[in-house]
């Protein structure tokens, strides 16, 4: 297994820009760690984006046995921001036998409503994975993405542990643009204080990355030790896919 389940797994908070792939990410975490755990949450705090949230994908998450919470109008055509009255529950029983996962709104406003849930995730302990993607507006200099990211820590009152390289457009995705925006995953890890927890692959180019980022290490093209590959698959799909 990856960095993503070295340690400290039990409740996850995934968040950063829009459009940089945290609801796929995610998708992927909650049914890999579903071989690990006997119960799983997965919790979408996305009140913002009325697009691509996780409960979205409810009948995928009921399929791999994972339980989801998130706004009470997620699947209809309401968009009154209303979070589940279970959810600091549900963040309270991250424990050996549960983990949990949480899926955050993509800016500092998003991150309001994780907030309100900041003393039970303090009281429980936690990580904050920063998930980027060199490819979305925006964040594409490190000096932007960490404004973004130091803004999302004092809005939500909880800290960074680490960052999770997604660069990727999707089916379109090449190992060379993956190669190219791992200097700007460095340099945001490095500069932020944070660990790079993983870089995520499309699972097919998997092999043929891993192979080179060995070699580039090995090398010392890199200047850290190891870079950890999490090989994913594309579960959030746009309704004309």
């Amino acid at each position: 297994m990856s960095g993503l389940f070295d340690r400290n797994e039990h409740l996850t908070i995934i968040t950063g820009h829009y459009g940089v792939g945290k609801t796929n990410l995610a998708l992927n975490l909650v049914r890999d760690l579903r071989e690990r755990y006997p119960k799983v949450i997965l919790i979408d705090l996305d009140i913002v984006n009325p697009y691509f949230r996780a409960s979205d994908s409810i009948h995928y998450l009921q399929s791999i046995d994972v339980d989801i919470l998130g706004p009470v109008f997620a699947n209809s055509n309401l968009d009154t921001p209303s979070l589940s009255p279970g959810i600091d529950t549900a963040l309270a029983m991250a424990g050996m036998d549960t983990a949990v996962v949480v899926d955050v709104g993509g800016d500092p406003d998003g991150a309001r409503a994780l907030a309100r849930f900041s003393p039970t995730i303090k009281e429980h302990g936690y990580r904050l994975l920063y998930v980027i993607n060199k490819h979305r507006l925006q964040t594409q200099s490190t000096e932007e993405a960490l404004d973004l990211l130091h803004e999302i820590e004092l809005t939500s009152k909880l800290m960074a542990s680490g960052v999770v390289a997604n660069t990727h457009l999707k089916y379109e995705t090449t190992p060379e643009m993956i190669f190219a925006a791992i200097p700007y995953a460095i340099s945001i890890a490095q500069d932020g204080g944070l660990s790079l927890a993983a870089i995520t692959v499309p699972r097919d180019l998997s092999g043929a990355i891993r192979t080179g980022i060995v070699e580039m290490v090995d090398s010392h093209q890199y200047p850290i030790k190891e870079i950890e590959i999490y090989p994913i698959d594309i579960l959030v799909r746009t309704p004309w896919e």
